[in-house]
Formats: C-alpha cells, sequence, structure tokens
C-alpha cells in the first residue's frame, strides 16, 4: 500500500531572504520530521560584487547545503573553509553551537547561476549538545543509480542497496529524482516513517493528483512507498526519516526542545562561546 498525500501547498517566497528564495518548511509543510526547515534558492545570476550571507549562529540541527547549479563558500567558527560545488554536499552539525558564514569574499570575476537547497534536520534530544562540526561531501562519493531513464542521486540513507556515506545524527533520507516524461518510478519508504516530496521542476502526479513546480507534498506515514509517474520532464527531491516526535522550541537559528535550552544557547552564542568566523 502506497502512503497517501496528506496535504500539497506551493512555497510562498521567502520575506526575510527576499524574491529569489522560497520557504517551503515550515511555509508550505510545518515540517517533515526529523526535517524542520528547507529554502529553496535560485536560480538567480550571483555577480562578482554580491555579498554572501555573514557570520550567524546556528544550534540544534544539521545545516545541509546542496546546489543543482553553481558554487558557494562555506566558512565557520572551526576553522573550515571550502567550497561546495553543483553536486556536493556541505553538511554542518550545529550541536551546541557554531557560527558560519555563506557566500562570503569569493573573489569571483564573472557572474554565476546558483540554484539550491537549505535544508535543516533536528538533532534528537541526546545531541542536541553534540560538538559542533563539518562534513564535506564532493558529488562523486554520493551514490547514484539509473531505474529505467530515470536517475536517483542518494543524498543521504540508503536506497535500493546503494547508502550514501553521510551520517546523519538523525535517522533521515535524501533522495534526488529526475525523471524524463511518461515515466514511472517507485520508492520504497518504511512504514512509520516520514516523506515529503518537494518537486523543483516539471509536473509529476502522484495518487491521482498532479504536483506543480516548487510544490511541497506530504504523505501520510503509513504505507510502504509512493509511486511517481512524469507528465513531463521533471526533478525532485524525496526526503523524510523515522520522526524523532520530539518537542520543538525554535528562535532564528536556533531549534531546541525547551525554552531552557534555547535561553542557554542564545547565552552562549552571546558570551562568545561558539566562537567566531576568520572572512
Amino acid at each position: 500500500m502506497n502512503k497517501k498525500i496528506i496535504r500539497s501547498n506551493r512555497a510562498p517566497r521567502s520575506r526575510s531572504m527576499g524574491p529569489n528564495v522560497r520557504q517551503v518548511i515550515p511555509s508550505a509543510a510545518r515540517d517533515i520530521d526529523p526535517f524542520v526547515f528547507l529554502d529553496h534558492f535560485g536560480p538567480f545570476e550571483k555577480r562578482p560584487e554580491s555579498g554572501g550571507v555573514p557570520p550567524h549562529p546556528h544550534a540544534g540541527i544539521a545545516t545541509i547545503t546542496y546546489l543543482f547549479e553553481g558554487s558557494n563558500r562555506h566558512q565557520d567558527s572551526l576553522g573550515n573553509d571550502c567550497i561546495i560545488h553543483a553536486g556536493d554536499i556541505g553538511w554542518m552539525q550545529s550541536g551546541k553551537g557554531i557560527v558560519h558564514a555563506e557566500g562570503m569574499n569569493e573573489g569571483r570575476t564573472s557572474p554565476e547561476v546558483i540554484h539550491g537547497l537549505q535544508f535543516w534536520i533536528s538533532l534528537p534530544a541526546k545531541d542536541k549538545f553534540a560538538e559542533p562540526d563539518f562534513f564535506f561531501y564532493p558529488s562523486e562519493e554520493l551514490p547514484s543509480f539509473t531505474p529505467g531513464e530515470s536517475s536517483v542521486k542518494v543524498l543521504c540513507g540508503s536506497l535500493q542497496g546503494y547508502t550514501s556515506p553521510v551520517k546523519s545524527l538523525s535517522p533521515a533520507y535524501m533522495f534526488e529524482v529526475k525523471m524524463p516524461a511518461l515515466q514511472t518510478i517507485e520508492i520504497p519508504v518504511k512504514t512509520g516513517d516520514t516523506c515529503g516530496l518537494y518537486l523543483i521542476s516539471g509536473g509529476v502526479t502522484t495518487q491521482d493528483q498532479k504536483l506543480i513546480p516548487t510544490s511541497m507534498t506530504e504523505f501520510d506515514r503509513e504505507g510502504e512507498g509512493v509511486t511517481i509517474h512524469a507528465d513531463m520532464d521533471s526533478h525532485f527531491v524525496l526526503f523524510g526519516g523515522t520522526p524523532l516526535d520530539e518537542p520543538i522550541v525554535a528562535y532564528a537559528s536556533y531549534v531546541m526542545n525547551s525554552e531552557a535550552q534555547l535561553q542557554q544557547v542564545i547565552s552562549d552564542y552571546r558570551a562568545g562561546k561558539m566562537g567566531t568566523v576568520q572572512l
């Protein structure tokens, strides 16, 4: 039995980040536990004089940057400094707190189109104050396979015997799928796990419902997978995991389990305990 659609909504433009960003979670869907945030940015042209996102803190989550086009510089208070290119994953485990900057001082000499996603995954209660860390996974280390004429890239978790090297403290999966028109794919998802489909481009049908680009579709936890038919050439991500079902107390870029924890990380940041980024 396939998972049934609970709701499907188009992601609105972000009020805080401008017209080039759509806030998918929590605007089009409240969450896809353990995922608590998803932004879709671009495609837009990043010019040499364009600024990035200056240093800011995170705690209680893992942040994941995945690009379809372009590149982005990651810098953090642990001293990590790397360029994330299309197809790579930048996975930052914020734990008890870290400061990072994105796209700053890239030294560009020509414009570049940038397009991608940023996810936040809530860390389990036992790992909310884990040591912060950053992991870089180049595209060639992420497994992919071709069921029929479609292609599937396993960004996190396992599918059809292919396992991503990404180590997530929260039990999660992320699959990038590209399908030519008129193809159909069945993707197993364990009963009890959450499941969300974000359609980047094209048009697909599932559960007799047609989905449009930039729509976020949430499925029931019951059922053992989803069947997707491409009405035209389509590109989407399917993601979810074993739900934490833990309380969420969030403020800005902190996602904790209690008000006391939230006040603790705010205090730690103000006291300089999360460090600084050397730009």
